[in-house]
This record gives C-alpha cells, sequence and structure tokens, in this order.
C-alpha cells in the first residue's frame, strides 16, 4: 500500500450563459486511487494533484467501510451510508476499497449478479429482496441483451415505470423501508428517477415520498407518471426551475433534516444495484467488449466504471451526452464548463452539475471516451435506426447509439438503453402490460427556495 497515484484536475471555466436476440457468448486486477477531501465540490472547484494511496482490490466484506469525499466525517458501514445519503460534512459516501468478483461471477444470474454486487459492497440478506424487486420487471431476463444490426443493446427499461431507474430503486426502497420504522424519502429528478422513486415507495406504510422535478422541463408522460399516482404517501413538487436547482433543494434539506431519506444516486445503496446489471452484461457476453453509456448525472456510467475495478470485462467505457455536454467536455479538453442547463429531447439527461463525479478519483480523460449530440442529431439518429434495423430508440439511446459510431472497434460494443421510446414519443405506444394513467394529476408547485419545502418534509 506504499504505492501513489495522482489525482486529475478538474477546472472550471465559467463563460456567460446564452438567452430481443441475445449474442451469448477474464477480468483483471484493479486498483483504486482514493482521493477524500478533495476541497469544495460545489463547482468541482479545481482538485489539485496530491499523491493518494493505491488500495489493491479486495475480496469480500461485510466489513466494507464507507469514506467520506470530503474526509471530514468519520467511516460507516453499509447501512449507515445507505440510511445517511449524504455524511456528514456534505460529501458523498465511497467504499474504502473496491471488492473483486469472485471466480464463478460469470455463471451468475440477473439476481445473482445484483445480489452479488449488493453483498460484495456490505448490504446482508438482499436474495429474496433482489428477488422480489425483480418480479416488478416484464421480461423473463429482466435486463436483456439484443442485437440490433452490429451492435449490443442492453435494455433496461422492462420495469414498471419502463425506465432503468428501476433497477436500483426497487432495491433500495425495499432496503430502506427494512432499516426504518417510519421515514420521509426526498428525490430529485430531471425525468425518471422521480417516477421510479414513486412506483418503489407508493403504498409503504413506513415511508413517505416527496419528489422535485423541474416544471415544464420533463416529458408530458413523466410528468402524469409521478402526479397521478393516487396512492396518500406520495408527493410531487414541480420546481419553478432547472433540475440543478431540485438537486441544490435536496442537498440543502439534507444538511438541515438529517432524518431524511436519500433516494437519488447520492445514496450509495443505488449506485452498488446499478453495478449489478453492468456485471451481469459481462457475464452474459462473456468476452471484452465495449460499452457505450448515456448519462447526464455519471451515476450510470459510474456504476459500469465500477463493475470494471471489480473484473468484468469492459475495455472502453464511452460517455454520451445531449446538448448539456459538459461530462463530454471533461473527457475531451479536462475541463467542465458551468453554462446554463438547455432544454432537450432527452430530458433526463438535462444537467449542469452531475453530483456523482466527486465520487470520481480517476483521471476522466484516460478512463473515458465521450461524445454528445444535439437535438436534430438524436432525430436523425432515431430514424436512421428505425429504417435501417427496424428498432426505434429513445432519445437518452440515441445519443449512445451517436457516440457509439465514433468508438465502435472490433470488439463486441453494448449500447446501454436506459428508457422506453414510448415515455419520450406520442407515436409509440407503452408495451401492453402497461397500466393506463389516470387523468386527475396531483402535484404541488413552488419556488427554487428550500424553505418552501419545509411542510412537505418535516
Amino acid at each position: 500500500m506504499a504505492k501513489t497515484a495522482t489525482s486529475c484536475t478538474l477546472v472550471v471555466v465559467r463563460r456567460p450563459r446564452q438567452d430481443s436476440n441475445l449474442r451469448t457468448r477474464f477480468r483483471r486486477p484493479a486498483l483504486y486511487p482514493l482521493s477524500y477531501g478533495g476541497g469544495n465540490w460545489e463547482w468541482y472547484a479545481l482538485m489539485r494533484p496530491t499523491p493518494q494511496p493505491v488500495y489493491a482490490r479486495c475480496p469480500l466484506t461485510h466489513s466494507m467501510r464507507y469514506l467520506s469525499t470530503r474526509g471530514r466525517a468519520a467511516p460507516v458501514d453499509f447501512t449507515v451510508a445507505m440510511l445517511d445519503g449524504l455524511a456528514p460534512d456534505g460529501g458523498l459516501y465511497v467504499p474504502e476499497v473496491i471488492p473483486s468478483l469472485p471466480d464463478d461471477w460469470a455463471t451468475w444470474s440477473y439476481q445473482e449478479a445484483v445480489s452479488g454486487a449488493l453483498e460484495l459492497y456490505g448490504a446482508t440478506h438482499t436474495e429474496e429482496l433482489v428477488k422480489e424487486a425483480a418480479s416488478r420487471f416484464h421480461h423473463p431476463e429482466v435486463a436483456p441483451i439484443v442485437e440490433v444490426g452490429d451492435r449490443l443493446v442492453l435494455e433496461l427499461f422492462h420495469g414498471p415505470t419502463l425506465s432503468f431507474k428501476d433497477h436500483a430503486l426497487q432495491i433500495v426502497a425495499r432496503l430502506l423501508a427494512r432499516e426504518v420504522e417510519r421515514g420521509v424519502v426526498l428525490g430529485a429528478t430531471s425525468g425518471d428517477t422521480g417516477s421510479a422513486a414513486i412506483e418503489a415507495c407508493r403504498g409503504m406504510d413506513n415511508l413517505e415520498v416527496v419528489i422535485l422535478f423541474p416544471d415544464g422541463r420533463v416529458s408530458d408522460f413523466q410528468r402524469r407518471q409521478m402526479t397521478t399516482v393516487p396512492d396518500r404517501n406520495v408527493h410531487a413538487v414541480a420546481v419553478r426551475g432547472t433540475f440543478d436547482d431540485c438537486q441544490r433543494m435536496v442537498k440543502e434539506a439534507f444538511a438541515t433534516h438529517p432524518d431524511l431519506l436519500a433516494i437519488n444516486s447520492i445514496n450509495w445503496a443505488r449506485i452498488a444495484a446499478q453495478t449489478g446489471y453492468h456485471i451481469y452484461a459481462g457475464a452474459r457476453i462473456g468476452e471484452p467488449y465495449d460499452v457505450v453509456v448515456p448519462t447526464g448525472n455519471f451515476g450510470n456510467v459510474y456504476s459500469c466504471w465500477l463493475a470494471k475495478r471489480m473484473g468484468v470485462p469492459v475495455e472502453t467505457i464511452t460517455i454520451a451526452n445531449n446538448a448539456n455536454h459538459g461530462l463530454s467536455d471533461l473527457v475531451n479538453t479536462g475541463h467542465l464548463l458551468e453554462t446554463g442547463v438547455v432544454p432537450t429531447l432527452a430530458p433526463a439527461m438535462d444537467i449542469q452539475v452531475p453530483s456523482n463525479l466527486e465520487r470520481f478519483t480517476g483521471d476522466p480523460m484516460v478512463e473515458f471516451k465521450a461524445s454528445w449530440c444535439d437535438d436534430a442529431l438524436i432525430r436523425r439518429t432515431i430514424a436512421t435506426v428505425e429504417d435501417a434495423h427496424g428498432y426505434t430508440l429513445d432519445p437518452h439511446t440515441a445519443t449512445a447509439w451517436h457516440a457509439g459510431m465514433e468508438t465502435k472497434t472490433e470488439r463486441p460494443q453494448l449500447i446501454v438503453a436506459t428508457a422506453h421510446p414510448a415515455k419520450f414519443s406520442e407515436t409509440v405506444p407503452p408495451p401492453h402490460w402497461f397500466p393506463t394513467m389516470p387523468r386527475e394529476e396531483r402535484v404541488v408547485t413552488i419556488r427554487a427556495d428550500t424553505s418552501e419545502l419545509t411542510h412537505l418534509i418535516r
């Protein structure tokens, strides 16, 4: 453990705002450079290169400890990290080490991969809970891989709200409900997290769920998924602002109300659960491959990176952005630009401040490739794939398809499909099993001011 590594420099440049058929078929050791206490990350405000200890990956870990990214909080176990969401110093929890996968991981089923990931990160007694969560999905493989042309597509949209967020949130809600007598779950959404969190928590006697979303900046389908749920423990809150405002309000609320429960990917349990389906994908493909992940808040791509470090044979990870391309800029130039959020056809990625970036300790220019496309290119990509292959992409997955064109190699390339196209198109019907949403909507509208949340979270 005497080795040292150097973290990258993240520079913020401020500029003025402008008005299903599977093609089935190693692992490498992983080192995790830890850097905790990198200063104020509110705007990722310059992380200086400093020597850091490098910890080799370790096997199993019910004693797994979690540290704050800001280095001013005591270590905790998985359960405390999950219940706290944010660390007391305002940082995000990260594991002290990244565990390695066992020798038989390539034989794991979906349920075994997700349960295995959770338990490697310190969760306990997860098998039945994961089995219950998987039963909510409407595909026998839960997360099938299909061939589309010369690509593989990991379909993560067969859950109850047609989004990849269902995979983690069906589990996280059950974990939270198991640990608390009574609690308030607070989250922010750019589109899909909210409906997945509400669906996972609705009807639970010991959980209230409060979800903030940017007013007018989610699709009608996404909004109605949140606002038409009749259960009395569900509270959908429209914020006059952006997703970044919603995310800021959640963090401020956690600072003053420590008993709140986190459902966003600031909660480590969600990251751990998402790692499970990336492990499952690696087991299905069975050879070295490349991955393209559409992402806004860096959570899904970070989960993929963790799976790679644990031993999944992922060679390259490509980040796909929409017109809000801060992560793509960071990977390609080393600079994260602070610009205004642009509304796009892929609203779940309309994010300027990717909160999970605080967890990442490597050099993004080395660890990732990245690309982005605007709305016109999203439309063109959807049409091209539909014409060539008879397969309909949602706008978020279209950004991944486009980015993958630039990074395709001879290896299999896996496109991570994060949402069903019906959520973003009036011409694509939802699956036959999807229930008709009621007409009546229940929603509270507030300013982007945390004080207006008080009566909803006390």
